[in-house]
């Protein structure tokens, strides 16, 4: 905090910056590791592609700023990794920031933003680790038409694989889901309950994020014309409608998950009713034998008048209490039978 804006600091936490460096034509194609960063420039033919990852290297991010005419309030919010998905053009760099998942859930989610400078494209990632290798092994086999456009269809390339890599995830929710409706129709167990919340809580973490990524691939083909190529802006709207089915799936998963916490209490509600059931049907029985356990408990005087408890005096008055007692439970119990209370 405080920092003058636009500005690039160290980050002791962030990893260790990597130049990666692709040069490519229709014909040939050539690949840098370690790229030193006073070798850089624009390009005049061809497609350059530069990923830097880790952003933990100042000196080298200024660099890239410096070279490629990145303004530095860009150069901050990519450094800054909390930024929302956006697509902006910045004076003449057309800048893209999303949210790039590693297809597993829970998800761990890390920004890569992507600045489209002429004819050279440069990505910037956290750390190693991408849904890039299906475009380099298109470059690299010369696969498809990706080496016979210009950086803006390799930029499309590189978006429509880091959004796609969403629907392997989704499938994985969507595997979780099944298995937690089985678990809580089964039994409404407390560790149940808690995955739900965790899966609602992830669920709507990639709901915000698929939202911001409609949005700007929507920006992309609303105002990128004079960035973009027109056939490559088209190809754009395929990027919008995967962000839209992504935010799709999405929502019609909460939704499931707001179904199965109803599910959940309505579960554990039947089986407290279950458990109130069986009380009350044990205390029903035995309303009626304490009602007659305490008639023969008041101990009047049998002596005293022959209307005080002359059964008291009878041989048989023990075992006739416990005979009454006895037939009043089994009355009751094949009453609750006939009225079906007794069976689910």
């Amino acid at each position: 905090m405080g920092a003058t804006p636009g500005s690039i600091h160290d980050d002791k936490d962030a990893s260790p910056s990597k130049l990666r460096r692709i040069l490519y034509d229709a014909n040939s194609l050539r690949e840098s590791e370690s790229v030193d960063d006073k070798k850089l420039s624009n390009v005049t033919q061809g497609v350059q592609w530069l990923d830097v990852v880790g952003l933990g290297d100042s000196k080298l991010l200024q660099s890239i700023g410096e070279v490629f005419e990145i303004h530095p309030l860009t150069m901050e919010d990519i450094v800054h990794t909390h930024q929302r998905p956006k697509a902006e053009i910045v004076g003449n760099r057309l800048v893209v920031m999303l949210r790039l998942t590693d297809h597993q859930a829970p998800p761990a989610f890390e920004q890569v933003a992507f600045v489209l400078s002429g004819r050279t494209l440069i990505t910037f990632q956290e750390c190693e680790g991408d849904s890039f290798d299906p475009v380099r092994r298109r470059l690299r086999e010369s696969l498809g038409r990706i080496r016979e456009h210009g950086a803006d269809y390799l930029m499309y390339c590189l978006i429509d694989a880091t959004i796609d890599a969403y629907f392997p995830m989704l499938e994985e929710y969507g595997r979780i889901l099944e298995r937690l409706e089985d678990e809580v129709t089964i039994s409404a167990t407390s560790q149940a309950n808690t995955q739900i919340r965790e899966t609602k809580r992830e669920l709507s973490a990639i709901r915000k994020i698929s939202y911001a990524h409609r949005e700007a691939m929507q920006r992309l083909v609303q105002d990128a014309s004079g960035q973009v190529d027109a056939t490559t802006q088209l190809f754009f709207r395929d990027c919008v409608d995967h962000a839209t089915q992504i935010l799709e799936v999405t929502e019609s998963f909460r939704e499931v998950v707001a179904d199965l916490r109803d599910l959940y209490f309505t579960q554990l509600s039947q089986r407290t009713n279950e458990v109130m059931r069986v009380l009350t049907v044990i205390s029903t029985i035995f309303i009626p034998m304490s009602f007659i356990a305490g008639v023969y408990g008041m101990n009047f005087n049998p002596e005293v008048s022959v209307f005080n408890m002359p059964e008291t005096q009878w041989p048989f008055g023990y075992p006739f209490a416990l005979f009454l007692m006895a037939s009043l439970a089994c009355f009751m119990l094949g009453f609750f039978w006939k009225r079906g209370w007794l069976t689910r």
